[in-house]
């Protein structure tokens, strides 16, 4: 069944690929300027993030006179969902890439772990990174909680492209680029903007929640924003990693006669299950999703299943598509071309590029004086952060602060992603206010 979509989508979409601005050939300076206005360590807005300079001293673990060991971390390596925020490897490339091509941070080269934690392997490969680390940098697992005692227990700093659990996001010594808050429910924007324009989808709502134990409170805090905003949850269902079987979740969704279906998880993983659903005959009307379903795989694997319902998903920084137009995004895009054969441009990778620019800047600042302390301390300090115009400012926090002031909607067809109507912005592309994201109860 083909349901009705919403008011036409506005913007341009483009086919994935996601028009990249500088050459893979030519290492980039600051796409989207002039190679005689920007320097080589420039990033967007912000200047000389990366280049030379005679700092030195055996000032940690990891550091010398010439070289910061800096770890990151994520899941590539697992078997269940190959390949899982590979994204997050990649950005840490990219950016490592481009910073010891503009001479390092005040010098020093950045020499890079990658630790895969293959999701079942987070407390081992914690350990392994206290060993050698002098940080952790844009690293994001979905077991986090699992690596956080290690972690807490060796003293080990980071600043994290996210961070998942309750236990983590809350703990010492973590900070977060792109931070989001446990106080708050990340969808409800898209929940409230559904119900003011079309208000009977609020009779029935299927909640898929990920039955991890890192993943099961967000789900259960957009439950509740979901809720104040009005809606009847007639399913929740927590869903396990790896499933054989959709057939019994799409059949339950005909059976409530489900209007907005809310997925944790995955883009492979909500593909299969609308797999499942054409089978059965049956979508729903919108399927809401969180910022990471921004991937091409959610196009090039969803193919014309994404036009049998409304995908929904909140844009937190610009859409790709409109790179040229934001000269920190299209760096983003031009490094990964260049220091990374493949990689495509995605969500997360976005996240662990503003926390490895918080963490150049950070560190920067500390001259030959480069510990741990003093790194976290001028990161914590970067209460408007933008990572150069990578994303609206927010400020660097762990997951016990406010929620961010500004998003906007995209949408995922058959085409590709493109700027959604049903948020209406106010600042550019983006609608900001001071309660977009509001304190849930008893939080």
């Amino acid at each position: 069944m083909r349901v009705r979509r919403m008011a036409a989508v506005v913007g341009t979409t483009l086919a994935l690929g996601f028009g990249a601005t500088a050459s893979a050939t030519t290492p980039p300076t600051s796409a989207g300027t002039t190679a005689g206005a920007a320097g080589p360590g420039d990033f967007g807005d912000l200047k000389a993030v990366c280049g030379p300079g005679d700092a030195k001293g055996a000032t940690a673990q990891g550091v010398t006179d010439t070289e910061i060991t800096v770890g990151t971390m994520s899941d590539p390596g697992n078997t269940i969902v190959p390949g899982l925020n590979q994204e997050l490897f990649d950005a840490a490339d990219a950016f490592v890439g481009w910073c010891n091509d503009a001479g390092g941070i005040n010098g020093r080269k950045l020499k890079l772990n990658k630790h895969d934690a293959k999701l079942f392997e987070a407390g081992p490969r914690m350990v392994e990174a206290c060993q050698t680390d002098f940080m952790l940098v844009g690293a994001g697992i979905v077991f986090d909680d699992a690596a956080n005692q290690p972690r807490m227990d060796c003293g080990l700093s980071e600043i994290a492209g996210y961070a998942v659990s309750e236990t983590a996001g809350q703990s010492d010594n973590l900070l977060i680029g792109m931070t989001t808050s446990i106080k708050v429910s990340a969808m409800e924007p898209i929940f409230k903007a559904i119900a003011a324009q079309d208000p009977a989808a609020k009779a029935s709502l299927a909640i898929w929640n990920l039955a991890t134990n890192s993943v099961l409170p967000v789900g259960k805090r957009d439950m509740a924003g979901a809720i104040r905003q009005g809606y009847s949850p007639t399913v929740y269902e927590e869903i396990p990693t790896a499933v054989d079987n959709w057939r019994p979740y799409a059949e339950k969704l005909k059976e409530k006669n489900v209007q907005v279906l809310y997925v944790a998880g995955t883009p492979e993983n909500l593909v299969a299950a609308m797999r499942t659903m054409n089978d059965v005959g049956y979508f729903p009307k919108y399927i809401t999703v969180s910022t990471n379903y921004y991937n091409p795989k959610l196009v090039a694997e969803g193919g014309d299943l994404l036009d049998k319902t409304h995908i929904v998903l909140i844009g937190n920084f610009p859409p790709f598509e409109q790179a040229d137009q934001f000269p920190a995004l299209a760096t983003y895009i031009a490094n990964l071309q260049h220091y990374v054969s493949g990689a495509e441009p995605k969500a997360l990778g976005v996240n662990a590029t503003s926390a490895w620019l918080a963490f150049a800047v950070s560190a920067k600042q500390c001259g030959s004086e480069l510990t741990r302390e003093c790194v976290m301390k001028n990161a914590a300090a970067l209460t408007n952060w933008t990572g150069g115009g990578l994303h609206p400012a927010r400020p660097i926090a762990n997951l016990t602060g406010p929620g961010p002031k500004c998003l906007y909607t995209l949408t995922a067809t058959s085409k590709g992603f493109a700027v959604d109507p049903l948020i209406t912005p106010n600042e550019g592309i983006y609608y900001c206010a001071d309660d977009n994201f509001p304190q849930l109860p008893n939080t």
